[in-house]
């Protein structure tokens, strides 16, 4: 498969599952599908970054380990 396919197929997804969980009431289903939202928005950023060739720096808020680092300093 191609990669922009999967990334695309990814974005609709997110944008599936953010509309579902607006239709519903506050409740464990809608936490459940906002959750899963953003577990594949990170991915999506990873896979971003990494597909990047170095042209984006990481994620700061995907990297705690070197934010700590870079606040101990």
């Amino acid at each position: 498969m191609n990669e922009a396919f999967l990334v695309d197929r990814l974005r609709d997804q997110i944008r599936a599952l953010h509309e579902k969980a607006k239709r519903l009431p506050a409740g464990d289903e809608r936490d459940d599908l906002l959750r899963k939202a953003q577990q594949d928005e990170t991915a999506l950023r990873l896979i971003e970054w990494i597909t990047s060739s170095g042209r984006l720096p990481p994620p700061e808020d995907l990297v705690p380990i070197r934010r700590y680092r870079l606040r101990s300093k």
